[in-house]
């Protein structure tokens, strides 16, 4: 696998594991600790409530992921034998449960969360003034290519399991402004390059990990580069798709930790695909790997040789180990690999020691680079210091008024009293659907279309500059609304 990700060990416990295993106080006593539930039982127990189904969720997505996600394959085949090593009685609900349109609605809110990102990224990019803010336009731009690469592997991993992915489709439209559908509090919308707008992009990539490796540096970089029961139906069946959204809603705060509890759920159905399969239950990663829900087709997978964006590295999914590889660059590119504010461990320098998305947009809002810096006053004995630690490096020149007074969030019926700023707006948003048709052929097997995005991301800047360069009132200037549209 590419990379170790944040959360590689467990010694640390987390806010969940916390809540899971905490006592009660009652009258100054200590209620003795519960544990969680044994995966086995979370799958086949029919007696257990709500409340269990719950807590072994929290503890056990935490577990596979923590040992799958970080390729400690030898730890997870012992977890697995421990957890799944009994035998089991034939349970006709676990045959009964359909994974399709549960993994359809998660994997599709998984591509909605990536799309969303793209179009604000896009537009605080497109309102920087040319030749103003060259490093921090490099920064959003390399963001904004990688969160495309994120879509069209979750893509693949839709393909993997025979479900039709969708990016083009009205109601797969993010529609600003907007929450990502996950637990938290703060908006998502189309604004100018400003320090309110990368507040918010840093807010989405929030890590889970609230602490991280101070950063250290051995040679100068360039700062340029960058046991079991059988149930019937009618019993208690909480893998039903109202609750697992339901969890992520109620306790899911970050796209990293989305991400988690989605590979989760794919792992859970493939283990139920594979009991279906052979009548008993995987002992080992080798038996969970290939086969049971992976019965898509490969020629519609999207492949390294096939993808013309810069930033990342892209993954062809045809097995388990194929949803590992994109969930760790997912991730790591997005909040830090190996407890790390990289988005590869540097040691490998794979493509250079480039920053996860995270840090890259606090390095913009901080004006400081992280390289260089001192970060002894924040670090721990063990040389960790917290996520929101401000790099204190080399400055990193920001002119926060070189960029167009964009209206936010604005809509195209802004622009109805302007028949010619009407009409760019119109073409803008067809120029934007046209990309996303090009990328919907792509994952449906002709991969060749993808070169037109090319073409289509030359367009979409010319034209947005042409919006924000014509002014909507005396305060603001017009922008790209990003609407869906008919061709």
């Amino acid at each position: 696998m590419r990379q170790r990700l944040i959360n590689k060990t467990e010694p640390q416990e987390t806010l969940w594991q916390e809540t899971l295993l905490q006592g009660d106080s009652i009258s100054g006593r200590t209620a003795v600790v519960a544990q969680p539930i044994s995966l086995q039982s979370l799958l086949l127990d029919s007696t257990i409530t709500k409340e269990d189904w719950i807590a072994g969720v929290k503890h056990h997505s935490k577990r596979v992921t923590n040992l799958l996600l970080n390729d400690q394959i030898e730890e997870f085949n012992q977890y697995l034998s421990s957890q799944l090593g009994s035998e089991t009685g034939e349970s006709q609900a676990l045959k009964a449960i359909d994974y399709r349109p549960v993994l359809q609605d998660l994997l599709q809110t998984a591509i909605l969360i990536e799309h969303s990102t793209i179009p604000p990224y896009l537009t605080a990019l497109y309102s920087i003034k040319d030749g103003k803010n060259t490093l921090a336009s490099q920064i959003i731009r390399s963001v904004a290519v990688e969160e495309m690469l994120h879509m069209i592997m979750v893509c693949n991993v839709m393909n993997a399991v025979s479900i039709q992915p969708h990016v083009n489709q009205e109601q797969n439209y993010p529609v600003y402004p907007m929450k990502l559908p996950m637990n938290v509090d703060f908006y998502v919308g189309l604004e100018k390059f400003s320090t309110n707008s990368i507040a918010t992009f840093i807010a989405i990539e929030s890590p889970s990990n609230p602490l991280v490796k101070a950063p250290t540096y051995d040679e100068p970089v360039d700062v340029n580069t960058f046991s079991a029961k059988s149930f019937s139906l009618e019993e208690n069946n909480f893998w039903t798709l109202e609750n697992m959204k339901g969890f992520i809603m109620e306790n899911v705060h970050t796209i990293g930790e989305y991400y988690d509890v989605l590979f989760f759920y794919i792992t859970i159905f493939q283990i139920m695909a594979y009991y279906n399969e052979h009548g008993k239950l995987p002992q080992s990663f080798e038996e969970l790997n290939t086969g049971g829900i992976f019965k898509g087709d490969p020629a519609k997978q999207i492949r390294p040789e096939q993808y013309y964006g810069s930033g990342g590295k892209l993954h062809a999914v045809e097995a388990l180990a194929g949803v590992i590889a994109v969930f760790q660059e997912i991730k790591g590119q997005g909040e830090g690999a190996d407890d790390s504010i990289f988005d590869v461990d540097p040691s490998q320098f794979e493509e250079g020691a480039e920053l996860a998305h995270y840090f890259r947009f606090k390095e913009v809002f901080h004006e400081h680079f992280y390289l260089g810096g001192k970060y002894e006053p924040f670090m721990d004995e063990n040389g960790m210091m917290p996520v929101t630690t401000p790099p204190t490096g080399k400055p990193l020149p920001v002119d926060w008024n070189e960029a167009y007074p964009m209206k936010e969030n604005p809509k195209l019926s802004d622009y109805a009293h302007n028949k010619e700023l009407y009409a760019q707006g119109l073409e803008f948003n067809k120029t934007y659907r046209r990309l996303l048709d090009a990328i919907q052929s792509a994952v449906e097997g002709n991969q060749k279309d993808l070169e037109k995005s090319i073409m289509y991301m030359y367009a979409l800047k010319e034209q947005a500059v042409g919006l924000m360069n014509q002014p909507l009132d005396e305060q603001s200037n017009a922008g790209p609304t990003f609407e869906y549209t008919n061709l």
